[in-house]
This record gives C-alpha cells, structure tokens and sequence, in this order.
C-alpha cells in the first residue's frame, strides 16, 4: 500500500455489515495512505473498513450537516456555555428546541417524523456522529429506554431532557425523564397517548442552537 497511491474498496469482501457492495478504487496521495496504514495497524483494523467508515460518515452526516448548518465545538466550550445559563434557562431552551426543531431535526435526515427515526436521529445523527453525547438504547415490548451520557453537567442534562421529552410530546408519546450531573434516561411508551398536531412546515431560518436540534420550524 505505501508503494501504491491507489485504494480499493470492499476488495475482499462482498458487504459491510450484511450490505450489499462492489469494487471501487481511488487514487490518493501516498501521505493519505501512510496515514491510512498507520491508523490501521495501530486499531487492527484493515485500511477497507477504515476508509468505508469515514466515507459512510461523509455522506451520511457531514453533507446534510454542512446543508443544515451544524457546526462542531469542544466539550469543554459546551460545558462552558451551560454553566452560564440558569437552570430555567436551560430548560426552556431544551423545550424550545425539541418543539419547534425536533420535527425538522428528523425529517431532514430520514424523511418521516416518527418514533424509530427519531430514536435513530438521537443515536446515530447526534450522538454516534455529532458526538453531544454517549447512546445506549433498550426495548421490552411497551417502553423504549434511552441512556444519555455527556460531560457537560447539570445545565446540559436539564437541557437535552427537555428537549428530547418535547419532541417526544410532538410524536403524542409518553416521555419519563431522570436527570443527573452527566447523564439523562428517558423512558418513551411505544403507544401513543394522544392524537398528532398538526404537520409542521420549515421555515428558511435555522438558528444555530446547541445540543440536540437546530433547525426552526414554523406552523
């Protein structure tokens, strides 16, 4: 690989993760692919899944991100601005937020607001590659639990609990939430416990909020 600045993809192997998938090769600079192999020795991993990875991640978060208007800042900078606000602050930004983005928030990414695309926005979108937060999930039957474990203390889980309980709200669902200095559950029923509001139409204005959501929407 380090005398050769081409890169074959899914050589080898006929899917990832039970996906379909085919022979693509691309050419890149030799630092790129000693970097590659570096990264690949030290993770034990081969250079095809790393590269599958990063690639999987580009079009699947980073060009709807970049469209959405996200932006990445530090842990520590969004701890920071937590620990500025009050508690009620704090709480009506997360409500604030999960109403009137929440809705938006998912259908930008998976085209139909319900609840497995909204636990699918929380884990994939916000945690696995927005990186708020850390993400377990669990299902007996009738009750979604849903574990969120952050850094950003106490304002930041008062934050994404009323933001994920509201945009629960929005679905008609049920929505218990435990909050500490670093984490919050959530219990979600599967069954809704009142009709849908109305569709919601997006606006042209997305502010940029921190946490769970950002776009605006408008009735």
């Amino acid at each position: 690989m380090k005398s050769n600045n081409t890169l074959t993809l899914g050589s080898g192997a006929t899917s990832q993760k039970g996906r379909p998938s085919e022979n693509r090769s691309f050419r890149l600079d030799h630092e790129t692919i000693d970097k590659l192999n570096d990264i690949s020795e030290k993770e034990r991993v081969s250079v095809n899944v790393l590269a599958n990875k990063a690639l999987r991640r580009y079009v699947e978060y980073d060009v709807l991100a970049e469209k959405f208007g996200l932006i990445t800042i530090s842990k520590a900078l969004l701890k920071t601005l937590f620990a500025l606000m009050t508690e009620e602050q704090a709480r009506e930004l997360g409500r604030k937020s999960g109403r009137e983005a929440g809705p938006g928030f998912v259908t930008f990414w998976y085209k139909k607001f319900d609840l497995e695309n909204t636990i699918k926005a929380i884990g994939k979108v916000t945690s696995e590659y927005g990186r708020n937060f850390s993400f377990d999930s669990s299902f007996d039957g009738k009750t979604h639990v849903l574990v969120m474990r952050h850094e950003s203390g106490k304002n930041a889980s008062t934050y994404y609990g009323e933001s994920v309980k509201a945009v629960f709200a929005m679905l008609g669902l049920d929505c218990r939430i435990e909050e500490n200095e670093d984490q919050v559950t959530a219990y979600v029923d599967a069954l809704p416990s009142s009709s849908l509001p109305p569709p919601l139409k997006l606006s042209t204005t997305i502010p940029k909020l921190p946490g769970l959501t950002t776009p605006q929407i408008t009735k």
